[in-house]
């Protein structure tokens, strides 16, 4: 079981966890781990924050598609840092598990085929 002291505060304030996801676009590899490591935790805490994850993606990649930083992180494959990279598909998929509503779960799968999900699972 895991306890966060917290959570709720972050689960109220979308500002947190948009700059958590900002953060996975960063170019040290320490910050990109922590911030999903982070966004993981909150994932799991409870299943309904997949979706105030999926609000704070769309809004820090509004013009862009979504799951931007995500995609850009996994598409540099060839980094050595499998580590981050499983980090990364682990959060797609247990976003994509918790998502509830079948418009929201398809919209989300399109952007990231859009981005080439499919060949870098091929890879």
């Amino acid at each position: 079981m895991l306890y966060v002291d917290g959570m709720y505060g972050v689960m109220r304030h979308n500002e947190t966890i948009q700059w958590l996801y900002i953060l996975v676009a960063s170019k040290f590899r320490l910050v990109q781990k922590t911030a999903l490591k982070l966004l993981l935790v909150f994932v799991d805490y409870v299943e309904t924050n997949c979706l105030l994850l999926v609000e704070a993606v769309s809004s820090v990649d509004s013009g862009a598609p979504l799951w931007t930083n995500v995609m850009n992180l996994l598409h540099e494959y060839d980094s050595g840092d499998t580590e981050l990279l499983v980090y990364a598909m682990s959060l797609v998929n247990k976003v994509l598990n918790g998502i509830p509503d079948i418009d929201t779960y398809y919209d989300q799968v399109d952007a990231l085929e859009e981005q080439g999900m499919a060949v870098l699972i091929q890879k």
